[in-house]
């Protein structure tokens, strides 16, 4: 498969790098972490794209947290780059590969797996980089969007999401690879222009997550797991 990080693909389809996320992505972020009263002084972000969540970051967690971003993707790293500070820096580098940097306290693995050709040899190779890992993970199937596939082939062209998941299948292939989930949450659909399909949608959401949220994602989808992780030893 081509690289589309390296090839300037994505970034001609997404010029931001989807730094617009990054303020939602990180109240939800800091929901789970204050919900469960991790000691952190030293947070990596792997995949970190524009860097944004880790500035978002920055400014809500003591200022004696330390941040790193590591992304595969040099157009990503130019973007991030210039947010670097005392606190947070960037680097062009591959966190499964050794490190010396490693173990951190908590590891961002923030809308990753769903782009990577083996998301099996990357989980592998982070679990033992950090003591916690906080990952947001897209639930893309779903009985609409296998009945719509379209939808799923345009997020592929679009965005790069060559997996789809449900729930219960990633957090099982999550704990596979040594990562115990301690706590979790459901993302809302984030949309840049609500159309009238749109408003008609997230409605029918609204009402059918009300009564029961996980038959909601299963039917009706747009929804993610975030899910707050700790790392057994291998």
């Amino acid at each position: 498969m081509k690289d589309i990080y390296n090839d300037h693909t994505y970034l001609a389809n997404n010029p931001t790098w989807h730094e617009e996320d990054a303020p939602f992505k990180t109240a939800r972020i800091l929901k789970l972490l204050q919900r469960n009263k991790l000691p952190l002084q030293n947070i990596c972000e792997v995949g970190c794209g524009s860097g944004e969540i880790l500035v978002q970051l920055a400014q809500q967690l003591p200022a004696t947290t330390q941040f790193t971003g590591y992304d595969i993707s040099q157009d990503a790293i130019t973007i991030a780059s210039r947010k670097q500070t005392e606190r947070i820096r960037f680097e062009l580098r591959d966190l499964t590969k050794p490190t010396p940097a490693a173990p951190f306290d908590l590891l961002l693995v923030i809308d990753v797996i769903e782009h990577l050709n083996n998301y099996f040899e990357f989980l592998a190779g982070i679990a033992d980089k950090s003591a916690y890992t906080l990952f947001h993970i897209p639930l893309d199937m779903s009985a609409w969007s296998l009945l719509r596939e379209q939808m799923l082939i345009e997020s592929k062209q679009r965005v790069g999401h060559i997996h789809n998941f449900t729930e219960d299948f990633v957090v099982s292939i999550l704990e596979d690879y040594g990562f115990e989930v301690i706590d979790r949450l459901y993302t809302e659909p984030v949309h840049k222009r609500k159309t009238l399909k749109n408003q008609i949608a997230d409605a029918l959401r609204t009402v059918l997550y009300a009564i029961s949220p996980k038959f909601c994602t299963k039917t009706l989808g747009g929804y993610s797991l975030m899910v707050l992780t700790r790392n057994k030893p291998r």
